[in-house]
């Protein structure tokens, strides 16, 4: 079996491409990041009203540029609680793009909505053993 160096070296130089970082184009997406947490503790025994409303745009040049929103809403009473939220977001433009490759806008929203009932927080809770 004869031994062919240029295959060899092909084949040597394809499996360190992916090491040498200067040599693999750099590319970076945007992203948009809206954490919202909302949490009702509560007295009344009337379920919370939670709400997030949430608007995302983006242009579809954009490159390396990112947003991260986030907000927290507690509401603690004896009533109901209304929680409501809403929030905008568009993302664009950022450093020029010269590797030529098109990325996507990557979207990330968790939404946590706790709502709890404190007997606690309840004025009629134990009423009926004040009589």
């Amino acid at each position: 079996m004869k031994f062919n160096s240029r295959y060899f070296s092909l084949f040597t130089l394809a499996l360190l491409l992916p090491l040498i970082p200067s040599a693999t184009p750099k590319v970076n997406a945007c992203a948009i990041v809206d954490a919202t947490t909302q949490v009702a503790i509560r007295g009344s025994r009337e379920a919370s009203e939670q709400t997030n409303d949430l608007t995302i745009g983006h242009d579809n040049n954009c490159f390396n540029n990112n947003l991260l929103g986030t907000n927290t809403q507690l509401g603690i009473t004896s009533g109901k609680v209304t929680q409501s939220n809403r929030s905008s977001y568009f993302v664009g433009g950022g450093n020029s793009n010269t590797s030529g490759i098109k990325t996507p806008v990557v979207t990330v929203t968790p939404q946590t909505q706790i709502d709890i009932y404190s007997p606690a927080h309840d004025p009629t809770f134990l009423q009926h053993l004040r009589q």
